[in-house]
């Protein structure tokens, strides 16, 4: 039944299977389970890790060991500074610092060999000085040599 009016009907394309549905997928999985809380260690005796005036307490007694070596008089007075202040902080809060004890008898002991030593080098100084005054004044004035030494007197 077929109308012969109309025009012919092209013939129908077939319809293209419709795409795949998306996959669904699950949930993310549940997160993993939290580090456990741990208490710190009680340390012996009871008193924290820390306290106030340790660290300066241990930075003066380096600085005074130091002044053993480098700087005599200004690095162990800057340790004994040091070591007194942190001491101090110590006793205030309740506790005993034995790096500072330690920075402070460090620190008197190497200032009193640096003072020991400066001495000695003014008396080194002043002697050599008083040497040469001596000698230029039996030789009198001008460039004099003297078993292989040579002296300016003026």
């Amino acid at each position: 039944m077929t109308d012969e009016n109309q025009p012919p009907v092209p013939p129908q394309q077939p319809v293209p299977p419709a795409p795949p549905a998306a996959p669904q997928y699950q949930a993310a999985p549940p997160a993993p389970p939290a580090a456990p809380q741990y208490q710190p260690a009680p340390t012996s005796g009871g008193s924290p890790a820390t306290f106030p005036g340790k660290g300066l307490g241990i930075a003066g007694l380096i600085v005074a060991i130091a002044g053993f070596f480098v700087f005599q008089i200004i690095a162990p007075i800057a340790g004994l500074i040091m070591s007194i202040i942190a001491r101090k902080q110590s006793r205030e809060a309740g506790f005993e610092n034995g790096p500072a004890k330690a920075g402070i008898i460090v620190s008197i002991i190497a200032l009193v060999i640096g003072l020991i030593i400066v001495i000695i080098v003014i008396i080194a100084i002043a002697a050599g000085a008083s040497a040469i005054v001596e000698a230029c004044q039996g030789l009198g004035p001008g460039v004099h040599e003297v078993n292989g030494v040579r002296y300016t007197c003026s």
